[in-house]
């Protein structure tokens, strides 16, 4: 996180300007012949690369709360690593003027041959913060996640649900007021979700600046105030949550209507 640059003089949290990111690719060679067969049975693939974002620009403002919308795929997560500054864009530019916390897949840094306290300073010290800061935060980790009692056990003996809970404490720990999250606003049962809800409305009432992506359109109804829908790597739109949901919606019905259209026709052609 030190590495990322930031602009002091910048009004807006981050900016887009025409960012472009491409992604490599694999794909099994396919093909009946029989150099094809001998090429997927030694496991070569094919490699190229796949533009998930095209031409994006946009500015987040301090304070806002805003959804990452669109089919699922690479450009949601990618955009929002471009955000936090732990990708760089192939074209275009992201500006910031603060830092940015990267809750994305933050679980899968745990290292199961570590034990719990180790793995508190290990992703702390990813997310930006120093050996005093957490060793200051860890009691407030520990007691937050439901791991006070095993901090000196190998992660490998941690149920999931554990995981994911140490990882959003830990997160939720970094000493910022930007958050770039996927999939993880709030985590674990019932309960623990409603502190999760407690903790995040607290920091938004406190300025605190959000952009998250989710696949539950009822955390993007409950939480944000702005969408960013996203459709083939483009920003088709900067609009409402309700009005981004809505699009999603009928690009799906859509698309299924097509596809009944298709077989349909290919069913009167006598294709298979």
């Amino acid at each position: 996180m030190s590495r990322v640059s930031i602009d002091t003089s910048l009004a807006a949290v981050v900016e887009f300007d025409s960012v472009t990111m491409r992604m490599p690719r694999r794909r099994r060679r396919r093909g009946s012949g029989r150099r094809q067969r001998l090429r997927r049975i030694a496991g070569e693939v094919r490699r190229d690369e796949l533009q998930v974002l095209t031409d994006v620009s946009f500015s987040v403002q301090p304070g806002e709360s805003v959804a990452v919308i669109g089919p699922k795929g690479p450009g949601r997560q990618a955009l929002l690593r471009l955000a936090a500054g732990t990708l760089r864009p192939d074209e275009g530019t992201v500006r910031r003027s603060r830092r940015i916390v990267p809750m994305i897949e933050v679980a899968r840094a745990l290292q199961r041959m570590y034990t719990v306290r180790q793995n508190i300073y290990i992703v702390g010290g990813l997310l930006g913060m120093t050996p005093e800061q957490v060793e200051d935060a860890l009691p407030r980790i520990a007691e937050q996640a439901g791991v006070a009692n095993m901090l000196g056990r190998y992660m490998n003996a941690a149920p999931p649900s554990v995981r994911q809970k140490l990882a959003w404490s830990i997160s939720m720990s970094v000493e910022a007021d930007a958050y770039a999250i996927d999939q993880t606003l709030v985590v674990g049962e019932r309960s623990f979700r409603q502190q999760c809800w407690t903790h995040v409305d607290r920091l938004r009432e406190n300025g605190a600046t959000f952009i998250l992506s989710s696949d539950s359109p009822k955390q993007f109804r409950r939480f944000c105030d702005r969408a960013l829908y996203i459709v083939d790597g483009r920003l088709e739109a900067d609009t409402t949550v309700p009005e981004a949901l809505a699009a999603m919606r009928a690009a799906r019905r859509e698309a299924r209507e097509a596809g009944d259209l298709g077989s349909g026709q290919s069913d009167e052609d006598g294709s298979p």
